[in-house]
């Protein structure tokens, strides 16, 4: 009896003594760009563009990769595209860019997308 409270008086220091040993944080570094590359679109007429696409099977593969697709193209200063409602919704450069060249936009993003009852609107509201 007396060995086995003398063990376990030793284990119970052992792991007293463990838990002393200072936590110090891991550091990590991360590199961060100096310079965001957002740039304001300067629109020269600015016009606004809702058009239907049809051929879209889901949000985040169909709709999301048209919205990027539109808002990469110069003369685009926003897009979204609603995959439940069928619907793109454009403010773009009037100069710059007609409605057959954001049609192409999205037929070229992918072969199964058209677009149909586009329409050149005065604003969204």
């Amino acid at each position: 009896m007396k060995q086995a409270l003398l063990f376990f008086l030793f284990v119970t220091s052992l792991s007293f003594m463990a838990c002393k040993n200072p936590t110090t944080p891991k550091v990590v570094t991360v590199d961060t760009p100096q310079e965001s590359k957002i740039q304001a679109v300067v629109l020269g007429e600015k016009a606004f563009a809702k058009f239907i696409i049809e051929g879209m099977t889901c949000a985040i593969g169909c709709a999301a990769t048209i919205e990027k697709n539109l808002q990469k193209t110069s003369g685009v200063a926003s897009a979204t595209v609603d995959f439940k409602s069928k619907t793109a919704r454009v403010v773009y450069d009037a100069q710059l860019l007609s409605l057959e060249s954001l049609s192409a936009v999205v037929k070229t993003t992918g072969e199964t997308y058209s677009v149909s009852e586009i329409e050149r609107l005065n604003s969204f509201n």
